[in-house]
């Protein structure tokens, strides 16, 4: 890029150099003199028009065949990556379009996915749920049975105690009053009945 610069400039400066004495010249005083300078003027500005032209097909010559290449090959590069760009654009574009037209489909079956995952794990919660009613009922009915156990337990001590208390309190009332003989035949027919059985 810089040697171009330099030729043109250099090129530039000959045609000036050329150029100037023509266009910066003294007026032409008399006629005879200004006819005779039109001519050779005239012959001159042919001769600076054929180096100029010369200079010029030749700087052409030199450079554009180059400048022409690789404006072609970026115009031939852009051409290549725009006619990618709009293919993927287009295979994008269809793409949507594809997804596009199996959305309702797509939208459908996820719902239906849904609905039955959601009723899956309503089963499941459902079945959690019972049976840990069913625990619990079992541990209630446990405890009830436990309580009632305890209870009748309880009640039968203190009856036994209560029996116990009234026996001692009639065998004291029963000593007391003299009855001791009484009491010592009855114990002894227990007894003897209890050795003939």
């Amino acid at each position: 890029m810089r040697r171009r610069l330099l030729t043109l400039a250099l090129w530039s400066g000959l045609l000036f150099c050329t150029a100037a004495p023509v266009l910066f010249g003294k007026p032409v005083e008399s006629e005879e003199q200004q006819a005779s300078e039109s001519g050779e003027a005239h012959k001159w500005k042919v001769i600076n028009f054929a180096i100029f032209v010369a200079a010029m097909g030749y700087l052409l010559y030199r450079t554009a065949p180059r400048f022409f290449n690789a404006r072609s090959a970026d115009i031939q590069k852009a051409i290549k990556d725009a006619t990618g760009l709009k293919l993927e654009a287009d295979f994008r574009y269809s793409e949507i379009d594809r997804k596009m037209a199996s959305l309702a489909e797509e939208i459908k079956r996820m719902r239906a996915e849904s609905a039955a995952e959601m009723e899956r794990e309503h089963r499941r919660v459902r079945h959690d749920t019972e049976l840990e009613i069913t625990r619990i009922q079992n541990n209630v009915a446990a405890e009830i049975e436990a309580f009632r156990a305890r209870g009748i337990r309880t009640v039968r001590q203190r009856t036994a105690n209560a029996a116990l208390l009234r026996a001692e309190q009639h065998l004291r009332d029963r000593l007391s009053g003299g009855e001791t003989d009484d009491l010592v035949h009855d114990f002894v027919d227990l007894v003897a009945r209890g050795e003939k059985k």
